[in-house]
């Protein structure tokens, strides 16, 4: 036979003719057709949610897994201990014998058994429904399949779809590299465990780097609990409602009394030049925000009078004026008792003690001469009760003013003579032991604890200094005072009521005054622009003590209740919140970073060192670059987050995600990962 053409060849055929030259039962066979090469496109489209099934069919088998590889463990713990056993009382199969090999096979064969599918089993039971699964025929067919067996990993962890897909596709990819590089060696599983680890401890150190902003959060709010981020969100959203967007770093410090290191955090920010441009434009408007809220809020009161001049001097009269309808209140209550005594007459003998007093002689002349007051008495007799306490009265008020040194006719010593003689000639007026009335007496009693009781407070207290006050300053700082006296509260609250009992609207703006006239002051422009800080310094000025607060509130609640009370005490909350900003410190850093801002060398100047540095220049100038970029991104990001308007849901976020650690996420993926892999 000749030599057959190549690719052909000679086949068995039982049974076959001899033909042409061939040996009976041979035949000749041609070359089998090339296989047709798959496509690429199929091949991966086909074997990616094949990986995907595997890593699925991994997943559902890993209990069962589990539990085989621990029962596994165990009975070759026991196995171990029969053998002990065995070889030491000589009874079974001893060591080196056919027949102890026999029994280890059997013994580990049906095992101690167990109850949950293994992988094996959930990938047989797919099979039998789906028939084998498809394998991959091309190179990146491989690569997509790996991809799919790694998707159970992207359950592990937070983050959006970008993060979850980089977690899967990375360390799959790096997996199947390595396994690439040794396909068909002993050191294949051994790589592509390898190479996905790598991948995801790669994947975790970069996202742990990426996520800086988010660890200095962290850092900053530890041990903020849910309760404080509560508060913190109460307090933005009142600030958002008043109209002065707060910083989420002062939210959380105003709510939870400073108890962080945001403000801290926020100062670092402010003081860099990426983050701090976006922080300087929030905080531009402030000023004007906080005076528009404070105008919202006193809006309440009524509208600003236009004539603020002339507000403290009718304050005075309606004050004034409320003073005497006190006063006129005791004299009625006491009329009656002053009626039934004022025709009791002195005997002479008890009159004439009286008669002979020079000062009550010279009094009682100028009251019978007086033009107003000598017709009242003129038909009582001068022993008469009525007539001795008018003249009691005068030598009383002529003592007064004698005492008076500005007097011109001053002289203590006559002043002692008539006040001593008004006192001696009230008592025998009073007493009946000495000729006096008793009714006069009960009459003087009822008058005197009625004046201490309700007049006297009302003359030395809020009301009276307001009765006295000679313009609105005096006037506004009556009724709510920038130095209260503790405990005073109730007093000015009586005052106010008083007051709006004879004149609301006055009383409101009077109220008002006040406190437009202190946030004009606290919210001084400064030489470099507007007080920034001008709401923080008014909460502190007009409520900063306990007992200023106190008196604020009392003061609001009497003039219109919460009406009028609640708008300004969340202005006031609000404002106290902007004081947690700590101010700028030295601006040597900031210095230093516009220097190298500015500093930048151009291409050709870069160039030329790299020359003569051997290009270890670059290497520098590369590393320096990329470290301002990355802290100018940081804190720009800082500041977005500070200064969104839902800063402290943000913050909260970051807080709840801050428990996980990449790292640890990055272990229980691959764990997940390996079992698809596995398959």
């Amino acid at each position: 036979m000749d030599e057959l053409p190549a690719g052909f060849r000679l086949v068995a055929r039982p049974g076959a003719p001899a033909a042409d030259d061939l040996p009976p039962g041979f035949r000749v066979a041609a070359p089998p057709a090339p296989a047709a090469q798959p496509s690429v496109a199929v091949d991966v489209a086909k074997a990616l949610p094949t990986g995907a099934v595997k890593g699925a069919i991994g997943l559902a088998g890993l209990p069962g897994d589990v539990q085989e590889m621990s029962n596994s463990l165990f009975d070759r713990a026991a196995l171990g201990i029969g053998h002990m056993v065995m070889d030491a009382t000589g009874y079974g199969p001893q060591a080196g014998t056919p027949e102890r090999d026999e029994f280890d096979r059997l013994y580990l064969g049906i095992g101690s058994g167990g109850g949950l599918p293994t992988t094996k089993d959930v990938r047989r039971s797919v099979e039998k429904a789906t028939g084998p699964l498809y394998e991959p025929k091309t190179v990146p067919g491989q690569y997509a399949q790996t991809v799919g067996e790694f998707a159970p990993g992207a359950l592990v962890g937070s983050g959006g779809v970008v993060r979850r897909a980089a977690e899967t596709i990375i360390p799959a990819v790096a997996s199947e590299t390595a396994g690439q590089a040794t396909k068909g060696t002993a050191a294949e599983p051994f790589a592509r465990l390898a190479g996905g680890v790598a991948g995801n401890v790669g994947v975790a150190t970069a996202a742990a780097r990426a996520d800086a902003p988010a660890r200095a959060i962290a850092a900053a709010t530890r041990g903020t609990t849910e309760a404080d981020l509560a508060a913190a969100r109460a307090l933005g959203e009142t600030a958002q409602r008043v109209g002065v967007p707060l910083a989420g770093a002062e939210a959380i410090q105003g709510a939870t009394g400073n108890a962080t290191k945001l403000g801290d955090l926020q100062r670092a920010v402010e003081g860099s030049l990426d983050g701090g441009a976006i922080l300087s434009q929030a905080y531009a408007q402030r000023p004007q925000q906080m005076r528009n809220a404070v105008d919202d809020a006193l809006a309440a009161l009524g509208p600003q009078s236009t004539t603020p001049s002339t507000i403290g001097p009718r304050a005075a009269q309606t004050a004034e004026a409320a003073i005497d309808d006190l006063r006129q209140s005791i004299n009625q209550s006491t009329r009656a008792d002053y009626a039934a005594a004022g025709t009791h007459r002195l005997d002479p003998a008890d009159f004439e003690p009286l008669a002979r007093d020079p000062a009550f002689r010279e009094t009682l002349r100028q009251l019978r001469a007086d033009p107003v007051l000598g017709p009242t008495y003129r038909d009582l007799p001068d022993s008469s009760i009525a007539v001795i306490d008018a003249v009691t009265k005068g030598m009383r008020d002529r003592g007064v003013a004698l005492g008076n040194r500005a007097n011109p006719g001053f002289s203590s010593e006559t002043a002692g003579l008539y006040s001593g003689g008004a006192v001696e000639a009230r008592a025998i007026a009073r007493d009946p032991a000495r000729g006096g009335s008793q009714a006069y007496d009960d009459a003087l009693i009822a008058q005197a604890q009625a004046r201490r009781q309700n007049l006297e407070p009302l003359e030395q207290g809020p009301l009276g200094q307001l009765a006295q006050a000679g313009d609105t300053a005096a006037a506004t700082q009556a009724v709510l005072p920038a130095r209260p006296l503790v405990g005073g509260e109730a007093e000015l609250a009586d005052a106010v009521t008083r007051l709006r009992a004879r004149d609301p609207d006055l009383t409101n703006e009077l109220i008002r005054q006040r406190l437009a006239d202190q946030y004009d002051v606290s919210a001084t422009r400064l030489v470099g622009g507007e007080a920034q800080g001008g709401g923080a310094r008014f909460a502190k000025d007009i409520a900063g003590t306990e007992q200023q607060a106190r008196s604020l509130d009392a003061v609001l609640e009497a003039t219109g209740g919460p009406a009028v009370r609640q708008p300004i005490a969340d202005v006031l909350d609000v404002f106290r919140a902007t004081g947690t900003r700590k101010p700028q410190g030295s601006p040597t850093d900031f210095n230093q970073q516009i220097r190298e801002a500015v500093g930048e060398m151009p291409l050709t100047a870069q160039a030329l060192t790299a020359l003569r540095t051997g290009g270890a220049s670059l290497l520098t100038q590369a590393g320096d670059g990329a470290r301002r970029v990355w802290f100018g991104r940081n804190n720009a990001t800082l500041a977005e987050i500070l200064t969104a308007p839902d800063s402290v849901g943000r913050i909260g976020t970051i807080l709840q995600r801050g428990t996980a650690t990449p790292f640890a996420d990055a272990a229980l993926r691959q764990a997940l990962q390996s079992r698809g892999a596995d398959l």
